[in-house]
């Protein structure tokens, strides 16, 4: 588009400033140029003013919607994420971590002698049934039945949510 259709299109919108179209105004009412490019511009922007717009019917947005509500939810972002790579990442530091502890362990000199300056220190003897007897092991055992009741409630939820999805 050159200069004089974008002169005579802001005529025509009413944009740009007001001396732009009195300038352009005077140019089409003395130069024929300009009066045959307006002339042109003027009945196109009549012809594509006399189109009607094309408008949904009444019940475009009620179908629309129903049809957003047919579609499946989409999944969490916990749930797209695929757990053997995590597996795999966590196989990996493990397998990492059990090397290197085992060279560690393999390049110490057990059968070498440190001497201390504490001479002969005797750990004093824990009396383990003290403190082990019989309502401290059922207590634990009870506490383990129920995390254990918990984790199963958990997965047998998980279970009954992806049958009904």
């Amino acid at each position: 588009m050159n200069l004089i259709e974008q002169r005579i299109w802001d005529y025509l919108d009413g944009t740009g400033t007001l001396q732009e179209r009195e300038l352009t105004e005077q140019l089409i009412k003395s130069d024929p140029v300009y009066q045959q490019v307006y002339e042109e511009c003027k009945s196109f922007n009549s012809l594509v003013s006399a189109f009607d717009q094309d408008e949904p019917s009444m019940g475009f947005t009620r179908n629309v919607m129903e049809r957003i509500n047919l579609e499946p939810v989409p999944t969490s972002l916990k749930s797209l994420i695929d757990k053997r790579i995590i597996y795999g990442i966590a196989a990996f530091f493990l397998i990492t971590i059990t090397g290197l502890l085992g060279f560690l362990f393999y390049q110490i000199n057990w059968s070498q002698y440190v001497s201390s300056g504490i001479q002969n220190y005797q750990i004093p003897e824990i009396d383990i049934a003290k403190y082990l007897n019989t309502t401290l092991i059922n207590i634990f055992f009870f506490a383990d039945i129920i995390a254990g009741l918990y984790l199963f409630d958990g997965f047998l939820r998980k279970r009954i949510r992806s049958k009904n999805i």
